[in-house]
């Protein structure tokens, strides 16, 4: 119950009687978490991709697109098209 009621008081959640309902800003500090998370992730993509460049330099083309990509710089389109280019 003192987790619920820290909460209540930071005005992430609201105690309606039995009930909780999460506030904007409860829904605002959530999903601002929820895409650091992600761009985390995607941060770890493109240091993967930096590596396997290293380990596999026949694929620079197709590693520089998944970066660039990951890296927000790129669409899907913007990248298939490069590695397509590359390929011919």
């Amino acid at each position: 119950m003192d987790d619920v009621q820290t909460l209540s008081w930071m005005g992430l959640l609201e105690i309606r009687g039995e009930h909780l309902a999460i506030t904007q800003h409860g829904r605002a500090v959530h999903f601002e978490a929820e895409c650091a998370v992600l761009s985390a992730r995607l941060a770890e993509v493109s240091v993967f991709a930096d590596d396997l460049q290293r380990r596999t330099p026949s694929l620079g083309a197709e590693l520089h697109a998944l970066r660039q990509l990951a890296d927000g710089a790129w669409s899907v389109m913007e990248a298939v098209a490069y590695v397509e280019r590359w390929a011919h």
